[in-house]
């Protein structure tokens, strides 16, 4: 075996040897739907299976153009949401996003939706780790 060759072929048993499972995992994962062109919203909890602190910096799908992390806030009674440059998750804390909190801001949907469809959703770490989920479309009414 060539040289060049050869030290391609130990990075790649490096590499493969370095990945193991997905230091967070993903449960509850749903798109709530809403009619017309509205955004819709995603929801799941993430927990934490790291040693150490990991940081949910954004999210893509090739269902929508855009996917962004937001927080419903109350103020002074006056609810608002806001976008969210990040999400940081400490080892073996659950951080659940959820009507009232965070969750995922889908817009711009490239295909039409129907309950029970399943949404491929990618999640981006801060350490370049990235955790793709099926997100399943439920009605309005779903917490």
């Amino acid at each position: 075996m060539k040289p060049r060759l050869f030290a391609l072929f130990l990075f790649g048993i490096a590499v493969l040897a370095h990945a193991g499972p997905p230091s967070v995992s993903v449960t509850d994962a749903r798109v709530r739907l809403l009619p017309g062109d509205l955004p819709l919203a995603g929801y799941f909890v993430m927990t934490s299976q790291a040693t150490e602190p990991l940081r949910l910096v954004g999210a893509e799908s090739p269902a929508f153009g855009m996917v962004m992390l937001h927080q419903s806030l109350e103020e002074n009674g006056v609810a608002r949401m806001v976008d969210t440059d990040a999400v940081d998750l400490a080892p073996g804390q659950s951080v659940s996003f959820a009507p009232g909190g965070y969750h995922l801001m889908l817009m711009d949907g490239k295909q039409t939706l129907h309950l029970g469809d399943q949404v491929p959703i990618t999640l981006r770490f801060s350490d370049a780790e990235t955790v793709a989920v099926p997100f399943e479309v439920v009605g309005a009414r779903a917490e």
